[in-house]
């Protein structure tokens, strides 16, 4: 008879947490609700049909036709996947280095912490309108190229030139960010693991890629998933700095989506970009975290 009692009792607990926890759950779902899955589904919605405005009918699948044919979307994401490439190549390594050589030198890390991190802390749109300084005919970085004798370049206008040159930008902002967090998760690695390797004789660049980075790797695949979202959601440095010029070369998905529903006023066709967009960057980050979880099976099974 007591055990049954204890059996209702424990359920009536378990209710009463299960209200409270949606009670502190429900102002964020519901702000999550409002700004994620509610847009979202209005997105899918207006990508069905022909919609200029308030005024549409629904056209089926037609809007993605158009997209899978439409040469400016395939080179909006070509222009997103060269800032990928960049955030893989040179913004990850260049954090993660900077990130163990301060951890190392920890005198001077707190400044350094804060000179790699104020690029973060600025506004993207400040950010942009110092790098048009930079990239003027006559800015700072055609006069650095003037004092070794190279011609400077149009920067914001040469083709093959303008589409890495607007990637830049947010990937140098983006390094400060990235460094903070490699800093956190290098400071969880035992001390004792440095100090046998320097005294086998393992220099920095041995310690970094034998012992930081297994450490860190799960970290690290983490931030690749982040650069994945940040590449795929480039928006702001090339909508200031050329506005998707000269001739759309440097339009992103997002920046093409925006110009389409709202300058051409086709809502429909720039919510289709936009869907088209979202399952890109779903598998990216599925393809990503696949190979992570290889990765993972690959080294417990040595």
């Amino acid at each position: 008879m007591s055990s049954g009692k204890n059996g209702i009792g424990a359920r009536r607990r378990h209710r009463a947490r299960v209200r409270w926890a949606l009670l502190f759950l429900s102002p964020g779902l519901a702000l999550y609700s409002a700004l994620i899955l509610y847009p979202t589904a209005q997105s899918v919605f207006y990508s069905l049909q022909d919609r200029t405005g308030r005024v549409g009918h629904f056209n089926g699948l037609a809007n993605f036709a158009e997209v899978l044919h439409d040469k400016l979307v395939w080179i909006g994401l070509a222009n997103n996947l060269r800032v990928l490439l960049l955030i893989l190549v040179f913004q990850l390594p260049i954090a993660l280095t900077l990130a163990f050589v301060l951890s190392r030198t920890r005198r001077v890390a707190g400044f350094f912490r804060l000179v790699y991190f104020v690029p973060g802390l600025v506004g993207a749109a400040t950010m942009a309108l110092m790098w048009t300084f930079i990239y003027h005919q006559n800015g700072l970085l055609n006069a650095i190229l003037g004092l070794v004798h190279v011609e400077g370049l149009k920067w914001l206008s040469g083709d093959g030139v303008v589409q890495w040159a607007v990637a830049v930008p947010g990937v140098y902002a983006g390094v400060g960010f990235f460094v903070i967090i490699f800093m956190a998760a290098i400071s969880e690695i035992p001390e004792s693991l440095f100090e046998a390797a320097a005294i086998d004789g393992a220099n920095w660049r041995q310690q970094l890629v034998h012992i930081t980075l297994p450490s860190v790797r799960g970290v690290y695949l983490m931030a690749v998933v982040l650069g994945v979202t940040d590449a795929l959601s480039a928006f702001v440095f090339p909508f200031i700095l050329t506005n998707g010029g000269p001739l759309h070369r440097t339009e992103t998905l997002t920046s093409y989506a925006v110009w389409q529903a709202f300058e051409k006023y086709r809502i429909g066709y720039g919510s289709a970009i936009a869907v088209f967009h979202f399952f890109i960057a779903v598998f990216l980050t599925l393809f990503v975290r696949y190979l992570a979880r290889s990765e993972r099976h690959e080294s417990k099974a040595l």
